[in-house]
């Protein structure tokens, strides 16, 4: 059946209700459109309605035309809504690989997304984590997929940032849509798109590295230079740094510096030799010839800073931490050598200065250096050296931070605390107290090189840079947490995390929470009521409160004191967050005496004092009642 006289008939209608009805007598159109319906009219009765209708419309006295008109319209937009279909003629084909695929959700759903991802102005990039929290498979429909490569191009780095990661999380389906309409000519973005098809592709991106090569240009060119390096390309790559200049060269040194074999050696010798600045791109290597080759460096350069003595200048000491940051990791026998010659040297390293005759206080930033190595190397003869060296030194500090954390990736646990507990005292020395504290704080300085991982329960070591995890030889003996909630000392001091809220959290507390297992009963009832105390003391009354949820604890009863303590006044919304994570961990009854606790204490800035005398007892009452913790809103509208 053709409906095209249906059609007309209502675009005619949609006309006259738009112009008026005082011209409906002159409207010729709608009078052949209502002819041309009368075939349909005369096969189906819902049709003859209509044109029924059109007939007593065109007939009317003026004063009755615009109720006609309405009614013949409605029918109209009715019947056409039921022959209404979507789609297209032909067969139904599948999506190109690697165009994303089809997902279920209206435009008005994905609007927002790709509004965030195609234009400009604050806010996109919470809009963006929003969804991506919400349903990270919806980034692969085929209609937000290729907004969200085009977004690496963004004028906004931290968007053209955001979208790189998330795409990297996507994985390697999103490969495809990467190449297509690559440009080896184009921009910053075209270059991060370089960066993710190697990331995601690894070795296997080499033949299509190789094959863009050559038309790349500019930070494009640079990015595929650099993963090369994942590659086995050390003849492509040797060629690369000899006709390569500028950032280019520097692309080929550092991928060359992934590579192995005498050629590159040879070739790193040679440019060692000639400038020392390219050594900052063997940090990220292991490989013994590049150990051996930083190790003759730094003990070169070493040796003649030591032999000149007194002051250092600021360009002596760059080059010089140039050497002994490409040392970080590394564990061939000549480095350790060095290590083992630093040691014996620490003394006169300790009487260095600074260019205006300061402490240069390098010998202190070695042995940072030095448990930075341990942690990125892991088990092997880092572990030894480092146990080594503190046997020889059992009288100094300096070392003993450095045997914990070799002892947790070498040694059982048991044998680690009965060791190294003794040094956190839990009753306070009479004598020798500075350097009694300086063997706790390096104990502590140790565990801090420790986590537990929360969602295997797997204790280990990390790394950074590039990052490393390391699982220690046995998990941590419980007893340390007795002995560190007796411990004399809460330190170290410094190295505390800030949080939220304004908060920053004592060190010492924070290695306690990276240690423990929340789901041991016997850590649980060690730790609750230290925290809770450490709360009332500290007035940090947001990250304790929370630690002790996770513990399945309460703050209740040092509520009130800690924010009274805290010497801030306290942001409303904070406080709601608070109480609604409180909601998720306590009774309704304990969620509500906190309340009456934030009621107590009074301490809300001035700004939300009001509204708070609304909410807090107006949520105690619901709570009482049995109901649900209120949402934020239901707090905002009762504001005025």
């Amino acid at each position: 059946m053709n409906l095209q006289p249906l059609f007309d008939v209502k675009e005619r209608l949609e006309y006259a209700a738009v112009a008026g009805v005082s011209l409906l007598g002159e409207d010729f159109r709608l009078q052949r459109a209502a002819e041309g319906l009368k075939p349909l009219a005369a096969a189906s009765p819902v049709f003859g309605k209509i044109d029924t209708g059109l007939a007593k419309l065109l007939s009317a006295p003026p004063d009755q035309r615009p109720g006609l008109l309405l009614d013949v319209l409605a029918l109209v937009d009715a019947v056409a809504y039921t022959q209404a279909k979507t789609g297209l003629d032909g067969e139904l084909e599948p999506l190109p690989t690697g165009s994303g695929r089809y997902y279920p959700i209206s435009y008005g759903q994905i609007q927002p997304l790709l509004t965030a991802l195609t234009t400009t102005g604050g806010g996109r990039v919470e809009a963006v984590k929003s969804a991506w929290d919400r349903c990270p498979d919806y980034f692969l429909d085929y209609r937000i997929l290729p907004a969200l490569i085009g977004a690496l191009g963004d004028s906004y780095s931290e968007m053209a940032e955001l979208c790189a990661a998330l795409l990297k999380k996507l994985g390697p389906s999103v490969v495809p849509m990467l190449k297509k309409g690559f440009d080896p000519a184009g921009k910053r973005e075209m270059a991060r798109r370089v960066e993710l098809i190697a990331a995601l592709e690894g070795e296997t991106a080499a033949p299509w590295l190789k094959e863009v090569l050559p038309q790349a240009k500019k930070d494009v060119r640079a990015a595929v230079i650099t993963a090369l390096g994942a590659g086995d390309e050390a003849a492509l790559l040797l060629d690369l740094a000899k006709s390569e200049r500028g950032k280019n060269r520097d692309a080929a040194l550092e991928a060359l510096a992934k590579q192995d074999g005498e050629a590159v050696a040879a070739f790193w010798s040679e440019e060692l030799a000639k400038n020392s600045a390219p050594v900052r791109f063997l940090n990220q290597t292991q490989a013994d010839w590049a150990s051996d080759l930083v190790a003759r460096g730094l003990w070169d350069a070493m040796a003649q800073t030591l032999d000149q003595g007194g002051r250092v200048s600021k360009d002596d000491y760059a080059r010089l931490w140039s050497w002994w940051t490409a040392a970080k990791g590394k564990f061939s026998p000549s480095m350790l050598d060095l290590w083992r010659w630093t040691d014996a040297r620490m003394a006169d390293i300790d009487k260095l200065q600074n260019h205006t005759g300061q402490p240069l206080r390098l010998g202190g930033q070695l042995t940072e250096l030095m448990l930075d190595s341990l942690c990125q190397a892991g088990p092997g003869t880092l572990c030894g050296l480092c146990l080594e060296l503190w046997e020889t030194h059992k009288k100094e500090a300096r070392w003993l931070s450095h045997a914990v954390v070799a002892s947790v990736l070498t040694r059982p646990a048991a044998d680690v605390y009965d060791t190294f507990s003794p040094y956190v005292p839990t009753i306070k020395p009479l004598l020798g107290i500075e350097e009694k504290k300086a063997f706790h704080n390096g104990v502590l300085k140790g565990l801090w090189r420790v986590t537990r991982d929360r969602d295997t329960g797997a204790y280990l070591v990390c790394g950074t840079w590039p990052a490393t995890q390391w699982p220690t030889a046995q998990p941590l003996d419980k007893r340390w947490f007795k002995r560190l909630t007796h411990a004399v000392w809460k330190t170290p001091e410094g190295g505390g995390s800030a949080y939220r809220y304004g908060e920053k959290v004592e060190g010492f507390d924070t290695i306690l929470m990276k240690l423990v297992d929340a789901s041991d009963p016997e850590i649980r009832r060690e730790l609750t009521p230290y925290l809770r105390q450490r709360m009332k003391v500290t007035g940090q009354y947001q990250t304790y409160s929370r630690w002790l949820f996770e513990l399945g604890g309460s703050p209740q009863g040092v509520f009130k004191d800690s924010i009274l303590k805290s010497g801030r006044p306290a942001y409303l919304y904070y406080i709601w967050e608070l109480l609604n994570d409180a909601a998720k961990s306590l009774t309704l009854n304990e969620t509500a005496n906190l309340c009456q606790e934030v009621l107590d204490a009074n301490y809300i800035r001035k700004e939300d004092a009001s509204m708070a005398l609304k909410v807090l007892p107006w949520t105690i009452q619901q709570l009482r009642a049995g109901r649900p913790f209120p949402e934020w809103n239901d707090w905002w509208n009762m504001r005025q």
